[in-house]
């Protein structure tokens, strides 16, 4: 029972995202877009991007419903309905693209191959090869012992809330320190992780706490690695070079572990956090991301793929507001000086697509709430503004 409990879960982080990321790359010729790694996050935060608008949908209609009495179901409905859109999803990959697949698979096998033939043949890489292995090995037991025992001062906000949202049938709606309801945070609407976490746990039927503190630390680590082995490939041409530059982050990771706002804490202590996905995995993806894009051809459909990186980014956390702004911006700013032109304005708007739709999210929310608790609201704000 447990090994069908994990195969769902692990669907999720595995068959999900390379279907929805290669359907949303599914018509683009650019080289970039067909990297794995590449496909891989475009469907991951493709997948949380979807999640995202349709818990907004339910929890809209949760609380625009909601008079006198509770509204519940709407986080079984969210839970039933992102399910079906994900399984359709999976089966139009499959008829559409899957041919496809299988050719780009014998494609990076014999990438792998090559890689693996110069790391043998080449003993220094072989020795960097083998320290990293046995850091990240080290990082992945520290995270998994180290998040089991440790109760993070957040805990009580967002593994509560994961738990308030499967116990009472409501999308954030359940007051996370006194456990009463109805209580809607404007800041907790303006964002899924939470919610989304729920559903991890509903279909895996896994405890919240052990989604948290045990199985996602683990998965989002080694995605965060295979990132950061993206970011190497496009800095250096060797492999040996690339092992050489994973080695010393590997290192600076597990030494860098001074406060609870260092990247270490984030990586290798609280990776269950939205925040933490934020800081650990978007962040160093969209940098070398958009470092590639902005210095080729413009391509829609890279904008395209942006777009719904930045939407999914902002289902994390409503701090991704603000850490998308000065990520693409900075990058547009930076790679418009390279260009010596204004140059990628198509891609400065898809990246500042998820930070408008959030901000939309979040002052509708808290307009309706306003409105729940001074009925009036609107009425007397009209009367203000033409007095």
């Amino acid at each position: 029972m447990i090994l069908i409990r994990a195969l769902a879960f692990l669907l999720h982080f595995t068959l999900v995202p390379v279907a929805v990321g290669r359907l949303i790359t599914y018509r683009s010729q650019n080289h970039i877009l067909k990297s794995p790694t590449v496909r891989y996050v475009t469907g991951f935060f493709g997948a949380q991007a979807i999640f995202f608008l349709l818990n907004f949908g339910f929890l809209w209609y949760q609380n625009k419903t909601m008079t006198t009495q509770l509204v519940v179901g709407g986080f079984h409905r969210l839970t039933i309905t992102y399910s079906v859109i994900v399984a359709a999803l999976v089966i139009l990959w499959l008829v559409l693209d899957f041919k496809t697949f299988k050719k780009d698979i014998l494609a990076y096998r014999i990438r792998i191959s090559t890689m693996l033939h110069e790391v043998k043949y080449n003993k220094l890489t072989t020795v960097y090869a083998i320290i990293f292995t046995i850091l990240v090995v080290l990082q992945l037991y520290a995270a998994y012992r180290y998040e089991v025992n440790e109760w993070s001062y957040d805990d009580y906000d967002y593994v509560v809330t994961s738990v308030d949202d499967i116990n009472s049938d409501m999308i954030t709606n359940v007051n996370f320190i006194t456990g009463e309801a109805p209580y809607t945070s404007p800041k907790r609407a303006a964002q899924s992780w939470t919610t989304y976490i729920s559903y991890l746990a509903v279909v895996s039927s896994f405890d919240v706490t052990t989604v948290c503190h045990t199985i996602l630390p683990v998965i989002l680590l080694l995605v965060a690695y295979g990132i950061y082995f993206y970011m190497a490939k496009f800095l250096f041409a060797k492999v040996e070079d690339r092992m050489i530059f994973m080695v010393i982050l590997a290192a600076a990771y597990i030494m860098g572990m001074f406060s609870h706002y260092s990247p270490t804490f984030r990586l290798l202590c609280t990776l269950w956090q939205g925040k933490a996905v934020l800081t650990a995995l978007v962040v160093p993806f969209l940098i070398c991301f958009l470092s590639r894009v902005f210095a080729s051809e413009l391509d829609n459909n890279v904008a395209f793929a942006i777009a719904f990186i930045s939407l999914g980014a902002c289902s994390l956390t409503v701090s991704t507001v603000f850490v998308m702004v000065m990520t693409v911006l900075g990058i547009f700013i930076s790679m418009s000086i390279y260009h010596r032109k204004i140059y990628g304005v198509r891609y400065l708007l898809a990246g500042l697509f998820g930070p408008f739709v959030q901000s939309i999210v979040y002052i509708c929310v808290a307009l309706l709430l306003q409105r729940q608790w001074e009925p009036k609201f609107f009425i007397n704000l009209w009367n203000g503004l033409i007095s």
